[in-house]
């Protein structure tokens, strides 16, 4: 398989381009490649899925385990795709709006009400989903409480899961709520898959790792499988590995590279 190279900041602005939906131009620029992919098939709807810490070389040492989302890269595009931040909410932010976090001066989410309090108009805070929702479109988020209710006055339909020490159970609440939002037939949808991130700080074997990711894939594999036709997925880790030093023991020069340049996952694919 062919591997390209693209920023998280082109996702918004290739979301706007392939479903029409008026926006500020952001820094980021529309993929060529899925522009591509996406003329040869019918588009028109999108889910973004963040895998928080599923980095470049992470995805590609436990594909083996994470065999849904493996065969649907197999199918689509797979992307070493460069972050512009290795914390959280900067980097989803930046995935959102198409925005540098020197731009869009989102570091947590406090920052989303104290930049919107400065300037409510301030096209670098508005993600792709607000773009979407202001043109009419069906829109839907589905994250962490906090964060989901930053949405609020902003996108109709957001669904808040409270952070939990059990995040495998975290994990599976919040694909339940993806799943009912489904049913609704979003134009774009957006979700948070945490396990892979949690487990990354707490665990110290591979196997433990391995099992988190096949916890996600099976989410993944539910997602997939109750989307209407038609659906493109953008599937995206928001920032390398923490704790690398754990992880990158036995790694290649290449992998700590990619882990050093902060190279995420990005499988885009249609359904």
């Amino acid at each position: 398989m062919k591997v390209l190279e693209c920023s998280t900041i082109d996702i918004a602005p290739t979301i706007s381009r392939l479903l029409k939906i008026p926006m500020v131009p952001p820094s980021g620029r529309p993929i060529p490649e899925v522009e591509n992919y996406a003329s040869e098939r019918i588009c028109k709807r999108a889910v973004i899925i963040v895998v928080d810490s599923l980095g470049y070389s992470l995805y590609r040492y436990l594909s083996p385990v994470m065999k849904n989302l493996h065969e649907f890269a197999e199918k689509g595009l797979l992307f070493k795709c460069r972050s512009p931040a290795n914390i959280t909410s900067p980097a989803i932010a930046s995935i959102f709006t198409g925005y540098l976090p020197e731009e869009h001066h989102i570091y947590s989410t406090a920052d989303i009400y104290i930049e919107t309090a400065k300037n409510s108009d301030n096209p670098k805070l508005r993600s792709i989903m607000e773009w979407a929702y202001r043109a009419g479109m069906n829109v839907a988020a589905v994250i962490e409480t906090e964060g989901a209710e930053s949405f609020r006055g902003r996108i109709k339909d957001f669904y808040g899961v409270p952070n939990s020490e059990d995040i495998l159970d975290y994990d599976s609440r919040i694909t339940e709520y993806a799943l009912q939002s489904l049913r609704e037939k979003p134009d774009i949808l957006a979700v948070h898959l945490r396990t892979l991130d949690r487990y990354s700080h707490r665990a110290e074997t591979w196997k433990e790792m391995k099992k988190a990711a096949k916890d996600i894939d099976e989410n993944l594999e539910a997602i997939f499988r109750n989307a209407e036709k038609g659906t493109i997925f953008f599937i995206c880790g928001d920032h390398a590995v923490h704790g690398g030093k754990k992880w990158l023991k036995n790694a290649t020069h290449e992998e700590i590279k990619n882990h050093e340049d902060n190279y995420v996952a990005l499988i885009v694919g249609c359904c």
